[in-house]
């Protein structure tokens, strides 16, 4: 029984794996014509921005937060964890309540075809949506400033390589869907919103949705910040991907010339 079991659940992880997927790591334009090397027992060693890659500060109070290592402050040239919350905790409490129960929500039937209902909304006409081909996840945190930005109000690489790509049978929204992720993951409805950069990035979260991710074929166009030894042995180990951008620097620029490989997967 246990056996059957332990299949079941090997399976059922496989499965879940996207068939094919593939991670691009962009570097700063400012590292251009710096040394460059991997060194995964240890650190990312990236030429003068090595400071940088160790830490992300997301100012919070007198204090700064890394999703990696938590809550730090610097002393000096260090950083020193916080390990002991105590006075940061909030002293009030607050009594539980209820939300409002005015509605008795068993009343409301939401069957196929009701016309108009409060809680159930209009009855939507069900429309047999393509199949998606390509999925894109696109990093949005603040760190891709530093890789990709061309100027407030302006078209960044990767907005420039989704409308090569929706010119090319990828139709936006369709047979190439496009996600936007930091702290969370989310559709994208407009394709400059690739563009936006804020927020943090958790390397376990990114693991996590690439686990139960059922796309046929993923692309995750992230920065050289996030090539952490963990994920980089991670994405080494599935069997079913690749990346870019750890042997050898990857630019924002380089995205125009994956436009037409990435077009014959939605053909």
């Amino acid at each position: 029984m246990i056996k059957v079991f332990c299949f079941f659940l090997i399976t059922l992880n496989a499965w879940a794996m996207p068939k094919k997927f593939e991670v691009w790591f962009l570097s700063t334009t400012s590292s251009k014509n710096t040394s460059y090397i991997l060194d995964k027992m240890e650190k990312i060693k990236f030429g003068p921005i090595e400071a940088q890659a160790k830490r992300q500060c997301q100012p919070m109070g007198d204090y700064c937060f890394d999703p990696q290592i938590g809550l730090y402050k610097m002393q000096g040239d260090d950083a020193k964890a916080v390990s002991d919350y105590t006075n940061l905790d909030s002293k009030e409490n607050y009594e539980s309540f209820d939300a409002g129960d005015g509605v008795n929500r068993e009343m409301v039937n939401c069957e196929d075809g009701n016309f108009f209902d409060l809680y159930c909304g209009k009855a939507q006409k069900k429309v047999k949506q393509e199949k998606t081909k390509l999925e894109i996840w696109m990093d949005i945190s603040s760190t891709m400033k530093q890789v990709d930005f061309a100027g407030y109000n302006e078209q960044c690489k990767r907005e420039s390589m989704l409308r090569r790509l929706n010119l090319n049978k990828c139709t936006f929204g369709s047979t190439m869907k496009v996600y936007g992720f930091n702290e969370s993951r989310k559709e994208l409805g407009m394709m400059d919103r690739v563009c936006l950069n804020s927020g943090l990035n958790r390397t376990d979260r990114i693991i996590r949705d690439i686990k139960t991710s059922k796309a046929s074929h993923l692309i995750i166009i992230t920065d050289i910040f996030e090539a952490s030894e963990e994920f980089i042995e991670f994405i080494e180990s599935t069997g079913v991907s690749s990346h870019k951008g750890i042997d050898s620097p990857f630019y924002a620029e380089d995205l125009k010339a994956e436009t037409s490989r990435l077009a014959k997967v939605c053909k």
